[in-house]
């Protein structure tokens, strides 16, 4: 079934939340380091307080330059290109192609979402402000989150307890998670981000309008009682 942008959805009635419990869980697959991530993540941000407590956010880690190797002069122009482009977009005011044209690229994007995956045992709330600083500090500073220090620095502004992040981050466990996401992400037909799996059923590839993430949302809310299969929207 193909859903395409339109007239966003006028989806007033809510479904009522049973307990603490989200009726829903949407699930995003994403690259710290990926542009069009930054531009689906920023937008569907600005649907989790209109959804409240009946929709479930959470991410998982799909990298999508899990090598460690320093990008060359094509690869750090074609980089700093996509970061340039989500800039003229609304939810990219401010991002600079800086991580790539300075003098500090990072060689993987493996390391940002092994801090990501370090940080969300101490709640899905610190990891997310955690992904926040991390993608303001590479899209708009130009700084190179792939580095320990620059993690540890920004997991203490964001309210993590550090001793315990860092014992996450070495555990081997933790990137293991990755290569498991990674799986997950496979054997749902994904292969690239962002992709935004809606109650295991539905799967969105690629960046979307806000119009279009909220229609999709709304209809799988209606349409929820169906009996579940994956869903691709194109």
């Amino acid at each position: 079934m193909a859903i395409r942008p339109g007239r966003e959805a006028a989806f007033q009635a809510r479904l009522p939340v049973s307990g603490d419990r989200a009726q829903v869980e949407l699930v995003l697959f994403h690259d710290v380091l990926c542009s069009w991530c930054y531009l689906a993540d920023a937008r569907l941000e600005l649907l989790r307080d209109e959804y409240g407590p009946a929709v479930g956010w959470s991410f998982k880690p799909y990298a999508l330059r899990p090598e460690n190797q320093i990008p060359d002069k094509k690869q750090r122009s074609l980089l700093a290109r996509h970061f340039r482009r989500i800039a003229r977009e609304r939810e990219g005011k401010g991002v600079k192609a800086d991580l790539w044209t300075g003098q500090d690229p990072p060689s993987s994007s493996l390391p940002p979402l092994v801090a990501l995956e370090a940080a969300l045992p101490q709640g899905p709330q610190l990891q997310h402000e955690l992904l926040k600083m991390m993608r303001r500090a590479a899209f708009v500073d130009g700084i190179n989150v792939a580095r320990r220090d620059v993690q540890v620095e920004l997991a203490a502004r964001a309210g993590l307890d550090v001793p315990r992040f860092l014992e996450r981050v070495d555990d081997s466990e933790t990137e293991g998670s990755i290569d498991a996401a990674a799986e997950e992400a496979e054997a749902l037909g994904i292969r690239g981000v962002p992709a935004l799996v809606i109650g295991g059923e539905w799967l969105m590839q690629g960046c979307r309008e806000l119009s279009e993430y909220r229609q999709v949302i709304d209809k799988y809310l209606r349409e929820r009682a169906s009996p579940a299969h994956l869903r691709m929207i194109h």
